[in-house]
This record gives C-alpha cells, sequence and structure tokens, in this order.
C-alpha cells in the first residue's frame, strides 16, 4: 500500500493528498526552537544534536516539554529549560496505534514483533518488521505499527534501537506511541 493511500484512510472525503512519496528518513523533522540564547530540540529526528553543536558552535539546550529525557538523551544535551512550547508530535501519546506497544519486553505468540534483523522471532510472534539497521528501522516504524492495527493485532512488542542519531528520534516516537490511546 502507498503512503498516500495509509494516510487516506484517516481523511474525509474532502481531503486532499499531494504524494510526494516516501519520507527518506521515516520519522519526521527534528525541530530545533533557536528563538534563546541556545539552541534547544524540541522533537528529536534526523538531525542531531552533534551536527545543531557543529553548526551553532553551540552547546543544545534540552527542552523540557520534549521527549529528551534520560531514555532517549543524546550526548551534548545540557541543562533544561522550564517554558513550555507546544510543537507538532508533542503529545504523550501522538504516535500510538490501536495496538498496545509494550517496550524492553519479550514477545510472547500472538503478539507483534518489531526488532532489528538480528534478533530472532520467537514461535508464534507475528514479526512485522526486521530493519537491517536504525535507518531503516526509521523508514518502516509506521507503516510496521499501522500494520498491527491492520492485522487486529491486541499488542506489539518493540526492541528499541541504542545510541544515537536517529536512534533518539526512533525511541521517542516508541516512547510516545508506549503511552497509549
Amino acid at each position: 500500500m502507498a503512503v498516500a493511500e495509509e494516510i487516506g484512510e484517516f481523511l474525509d472525503f474532502a481531503d486532499q493528498i499531494i504524494d510526494g512519496g516516501a519520507c527518506a528518513v521515516g520519522v519526521e523533522s527534528t525541530i530545533i526552537d533557536c528563538t534563546g540564547n541556545a539552541p534547544r530540540i524540541l522533537r528529536p529526528g534526523a538531525i542531531t544534536v552533534a551536527m545543531i553543536e557543529a553548526s551553532t558552535g553551540q552547546m543544545v539546550v534540552k527542552a523540557s516539554n520534549s521527549f529528551i529525557d534520560a531514555q532517549v538523551v543524546e550526548v551534548g544535551v545540557t541543562a533544561s529549560v522550564t517554558e513550555e512550547i507546544r510543537v507538532s508530535g508533542s503529545l504523550d501519546n501522538h504516535y500510538a496505534p490501536a495496538a498496545k506497544v509494550l517496550l524492553c519486553e519479550t514477545p510472547t505468540p500472538g503478539q507483534g514483533f518489531i526488532a532489528h534483523v538480528n534478533m530472532e522471532t520467537p514461535a508464534g510472534v507475528i514479526r512485522l518488521s526486521s530493519p537491517q539497521n536504525d535507518e531503516e528501522f526509521a523508514q518502516i516504524l509506521y507503516s510496521a505499527l499501522r500494520q498491527a492495527d491492520a492485522q487486529g493485532l491486541k499488542e506489539v512488542v518493540v526492541i528499541q534501537p541504542i545510541g544515537i542519531g536517529i536512534a533518539v528520534a526512533i525511541r521517542d516516537r516508541l516512547a510516545r506511541a508506549a503511552n497509549g490511546r
């Protein structure tokens, strides 16, 4: 199914889609607030803390309302800022499918499963995706979660990628998805 067709099921007949094809990154872009004394990431994406710091020569400040917290922090993120800014995708459950998303668990029969290709699929578990690397993980994440809903699965276990870079954005989206609807 094409990306536009997947999104189209959520729209009204009067809505229109301009289909630019699948996103090369997969997860949405990094949102950076540059209105203060130092840049801060409001939503992690493909642009990393290291990239921002290299470009600006400034340390990135942690935004208090973002999901860049103890679970997804990237080296270089410093002091917290207390003011709240609302950005696209910032609700705690913004990326939640109908299926319950479980993180850091071992999948059991009947559950969906998303993990890197090197993770074995237990018997009776429904493999939704086996990305080769973090970049591919970011590209397939939403379609794999939609596939779980399309198959009527009640739960999906996701083994999150570790590390920095796009893995931070993936963990951010998964933390929100795990908050449920």
